[in-house]
């Protein structure tokens, strides 16, 4: 699904009962600052084959779930999300989130921001996001996503 040579590759799903969704983020070892959205690959990338990308999204989410219904049918507390991270020297971390996001006042795209401030080192572009973040900070000082 990534066309070019990576640095480092961050994958994040969330999955319920009712749904759910996966996106991916990466660099590239000549721009390590600058992270590339998987949902803009398609866009960006005009040979790729859209409805294959779009096959390899979906098994993408699929594997996610399946990997969630592992944790309840061996008794243990189900997941809201999780985060893998993957450098180009192996370094590989997951870490899962027990947080009920669809519980709180969060919207998705506040959900992504506060996800890419903390994984990708993003910081808010305005007071809006600002805020995001700083209420975040203070609900939960632990920073679980």
């Amino acid at each position: 699904m990534i066309p070019e040579e990576r640095h480092t590759f961050y994958f994040y799903a969330q999955i319920s009962e009712t749904g759910g969704g996966t996106y991916f983020f990466y660099n590239t070892p000549e721009n390590e600052q600058n992270f590339k959205y998987s949902l803009e690959i398609p866009f960006n990338y005009y040979a790729l084959d859209k409805e294959q990308y779009k096959l390899k999204d979906r098994t993408l989410f699929k594997l996610s779930d399946k990997l969630r219904r592992i944790f309840i049918n061996y008794e243990q507390e189900p997941w809201y999300s999780f985060t893998i991270s993957l450098d180009r020297k192996g370094k590989f971390k997951i870490h899962y989130d027990y947080t009920n996001w669809f519980g709180t006042k969060y919207s998705f795209d506040d959900q992504l921001l506060i996800w890419e401030y903390k994984y990708l080192g993003n910081n808010p572009n305005n007071e809006e996001e600002k805020d995001v973040i700083n209420r975040y900070l203070e609900e939960y000082p632990k920073n679980p996503i």
